[in-house]
């Protein structure tokens, strides 16, 4: 009978606990948030779609085609086509592709990236109809100036670089050769007044 008695006391007093949090909260306001018509405001920090920066002044790419990032990935997602330039010796960015089906949002590539090209955004929205969708080529990866100056600002990014330009090439031997039989070497052939007779 007395284990009856308290087992009644016991669920009385977890119904009474209940009905006070309820109450609690009555007065105070909601902390959900309305989305997705109200946004929420996410971190500098947080991990969402990765894309590629370009320099907010110039506009020009950050990616150097070092594939630090392609190698550090744990899901083997990035996957960079480059080439070696004929005239600077030094590789150009010709392709680079996501897989975001296959990204786990780690962080890796982003930490490792010696140009913070690659930085992880705050879009989260990514619903595809397909897998072939989820995978980015450049043209989807890359943000503009406005955008890029924004994430630079919010993730305390420090500012870019300028690439410096390729040095023009010294004229070949053989030009210059060229260049100096085409110049008068007499002072008699140089055009001038004619001597009176």
């Amino acid at each position: 009978m007395l284990g009856m008695v308290g087992r009644a006391a016991e669920g009385f007093y977890q119904v009474c606990r209940g009905l006070w949090t309820v109450f609690k909260h009555s007065g105070r306001p909601p902390t959900t948030k309305e989305f997705p018509d109200v946004m929420p405001e996410l971190p500098g920090a947080f991990r969402g779609r990765l894309a590629l920066a370009v320099n907010p002044e110039t506009g020009e790419h950050l990616c150097i085609s070092c594939r630090q990032c392609e190698r550090v990935c744990p899901d083997k997602c990035i996957d960079i086509t480059a080439h070696k330039s004929p005239q600077t010796g030094k590789l150009e960015l010709i392709d680079f592709k996501i897989d975001h089906g296959l990204c786990m949002f780690c962080g890796l590539c982003t930490e490792v990236c010696p140009t913070s090209c690659i930085i992880n955004t705050s879009d989260f929205e990514m619903s595809e109809y397909s897998r072939g969708a989820l995978i980015y080529d450049l043209k989807r990866l890359t943000l503009s100036q406005e955008e890029s100056a924004y994430y630079f600002a919010k993730k305390d990014l420090p500012p870019p670089k300028p690439k410096a330009k390729p040095a023009p090439k010294p004229e070949a031997a053989g030009d210059a050769g060229e260049s100096l039989a085409q110049q008068p070497s007499d002072v008699s052939q140089q055009p001038g007044p004619k001597a009176e007779e």
